[in-house]
């Protein structure tokens, strides 16, 4: 995806065939401000650092989503991978194995 107007289009897409589909998805952190990726960081949370490795989140280019039922975090129905591979379909980056709620453009 080349900006964020395409980033933000895919996006909804993908959100709304999630719905669509049953799902419950809620979005988290689509920009963030380098200071908040530094303390994700230090908190070993994220494996950049926000200054010599930039998220994709601080460019706005990244969302996390998760599935809910009720107030308790829960797997997707349709699972992980389903979604991701919709989300490389339509332009987007593979699932990354241990943060299978990040949506990178």
């Amino acid at each position: 995806m080349k900006d964020r107007i395409e980033f933000t289009q895919a996006l909804s897409i993908l959100l709304i065939n999630m719905i669509f589909m049953g799902e419950r998805p809620i979005v988290d952190y689509v920009k963030r401000h380098d200071a908040t990726q530094k303390m994700l960081f230090d908190q070993g949370l994220s494996k950049c650092d926000g200054v010599n490795k930039v998220s994709r989140h601080q460019r706005g280019m990244a969302a996390d989503i998760y599935f809910v039922d009720g107030s308790r975090l829960v797997d997707p129905k349709m699972g992980h991978e389903y979604w991701h591979k919709r989300w490389e379909d339509m332009g987007g980056q593979p699932m990354i194995e241990w943060d299978c709620g990040h949506y990178e453009g």
